[in-house]
């Protein structure tokens, strides 16, 4: 798939009025990794430490639609104020970019399941009326178990769907590809 790399955003956020699926998730849930095997290069930065994405980094992919990588939650080593600036930032993401978003997808380690973390941005992104769906990453690492028990707790949570994936296998990059396409996701 055709990408280009648009630009990494601290403080002014895009202007513009193109569709937007938006990656979210704990610190080191593997974001970066499911970008680049979506895209089928390596096109955004993978780095074995947390917490390493500490921009908006925002991607074009053929057809118009962007693809946003924002900065996880949880795992990073950084300073307070840090994750204050963090916060601030997705706040006012979030508000200025609601209407071009199209889905939010919240990746959730298949091994682990939903965290605290995890079931607290689901409950925001509820509240706020933004489109979004589970993304279980890393299914390679977890056995059959650890995934149906991962289902269940998103069922439990009121996800009906999940797209489960493993960026070193490729798995699920058809199911994420057509996702993304779709002109309308109604989701929650």
């Amino acid at each position: 798939m055709k990408a280009e790399f648009l630009g990494s955003y601290t403080k002014d956020l895009p202007k513009d009025d193109l569709q937007e699926v938006v990656f979210v998730g704990r610190s080191n849930v593997g974001k970066s990794s499911l970008i680049n095997m979506i895209v089928g290069r390596p096109i955004a930065k993978v780095s074995k430490e947390p917490g390493r994405t500490r921009a908006i980094n925002v991607f074009l992919l053929e057809g118009g639609v962007k693809l946003v990588d924002v900065p996880g939650y949880g795992f990073a080593k950084v300073s307070k104020q840090e994750r204050e600036n963090w916060k601030e930032l997705m706040e006012r993401y979030f508000t200025e970019r609601k209407n071009n978003i199209r889905c939010v997808f919240v990746l959730i380690d298949g091994k682990v399941g939903p965290t605290e973390l995890d079931r607290s941005m689901i409950e925001w992104l509820r509240h706020k009326g933004i489109n979004h769906l589970a993304v279980l990453t890393k299914s390679d690492k977890a056995d059959q178990k650890e995934l149906s028990k991962s289902l269940k707790e998103l069922q439990k949570l009121g996800l009906k769907n999940a797209i489960i994936t493993s960026a070193k296998e490729g798995k699920g990059r058809k199911d994420l590809l057509k996702a993304i396409q779709s002109p309308k996701i109604e989701l929650f």
